[in-house]
């Protein structure tokens, strides 16, 4: 049975009492939020919340149509979007992003075949799906900056790409440090982004060797030389911990600086089922891992998103084919940073 660890320094400073909130769950406690999706919304694997506190999780199905479920703030399905397959003949979609001017950004993974994937919009209200740039491979997290340009990673081609609010799509950088690392697991590479507060930096999580790089924003809006920002075996080494930054994946920052990562294949200790939310500082040290107990366990964890003082949490169960597939919520101590420009 996994449990929180958390390191005693900071233990005081990221669960000091907060202001109590209507409604938010319990700083530190993972539970399980709605109901089962693997009928409706198998293997959901990108998360998003509009300003009204919908949720939209999106079904990483390799079907001819895949599905996103819509929860309320109280858990129940209120919709289900179905999003049809583009030339691959399957769909099966990853990150997501609401911009409440444009609607929901949503990517196609399709089949994984080179220039398949899809970024697509979605109108909620009509279920409108607009496909907006194609040509990836692996399209798998969504970015924005001040400027709404977006940022796309793809996992296979070790690139992240551009696309620009009229729908230009450029490379904005490719590396061989953002391709899958040879006998790394889970066999994916660039993945989960999130800006910093200034948008100076565009951070990626690295899956396959659980790392966490950053990217600076130059002026002209170029990338800027890639930085080894956190990694897992360095953490482990220095700090005496396992698993840490296992399996990375979807990543968010809290207004504090605190850079929250889904370790899907994480076990602390094992067995259990994989993945757990861990926290990094600004100076890269894991200050906080979070799980849930018995049926509230985390499997294995992709996306997540903030809202209030809740983190909600995509699980995939991948190990299991989805069988597990939920939403769960996690108190924080701090709200997300926000993600609009």
């Amino acid at each position: 049975m996994r449990r929180l660890v958390m390191s005693l320094a900071l233990t005081a400073a990221l669960l000091a009492p907060q202001p109590a909130f209507a409604g938010q769950p319990s700083v530190g406690v993972v539970t399980n939020f709605g109901p089962n999706l693997a009928a409706v919304c198998p293997m959901p694997e990108g998360i998003a919340v509009d300003p009204t506190g919908n949720l939209y999780a999106s079904s990483f199905a390799f079907k001819p149509i895949a599905n996103i479920c819509v929860e309320n703030r109280s858990g129940q399905i209120i919709d289900v979007i179905p999003v049809a397959a583009g030339k691959a003949g399957v769909a099966s979609l990853l990150g997501e992003l609401f911009e409440p001017s444009q609607g929901l950004y949503v990517l196609d993974f399709a089949d994984g075949a080179p220039t398949n994937g899809r970024l697509l919009r979605v109108n909620v209200q009509t279920h409108a799906v607009t496909v907006v740039a194609t040509g990836f491979q692996a399209p798998n997290a969504i970015a924005q900056d001040r400027h709404r340009n977006l940022y796309i990673s793809d996992s296979f081609l070790g690139a992240i790409f551009r696309v620009s609010p009229d729908g230009a799509t450029t490379v904005w950088i490719q590396d061989p440090r953002l391709m899958p690392q040879p006998g790394g697991s889970p066999p994916f590479g660039a993945n989960g982004l999130a800006f910093d507060r200034n948008q100076g930096y565009l951070y990626v999580a690295t899956t396959s060797d659980s790392k966490i790089y950053r990217i600076p924003l130059e002026q002209d809006g170029s990338a800027g030389p890639m930085q080894l920002f956190a990694s897992g075996a360095a953490i482990d080494a220095a700090q005496q911990t396992t698993e840490a930054l296992h399996g990375a994946d979807g990543i968010m920052f809290d207004v504090h600086g605190n850079l929250y990562v889904c370790a899907n294949s994480a076990q602390h200790p094992a067995p259990g089922l994989p993945g757990e939310i861990q926290v990094l500082s600004p100076d890269a040290r894991l200050i906080a891992r979070y799980d849930g107990l018995g049926q509230h366990d985390l499997d294995f964890p992709a996306s997540l998103v903030f809202h209030e003082r809740a983190l909600y949490i995509a699980n995939l169960a991948l190990d299991s084919g989805g069988v597990n597939s939920k939403l769960s919520i996690l108190g924080v101590p701090y709200p997300g940073l926000p993600l609009r420009p």
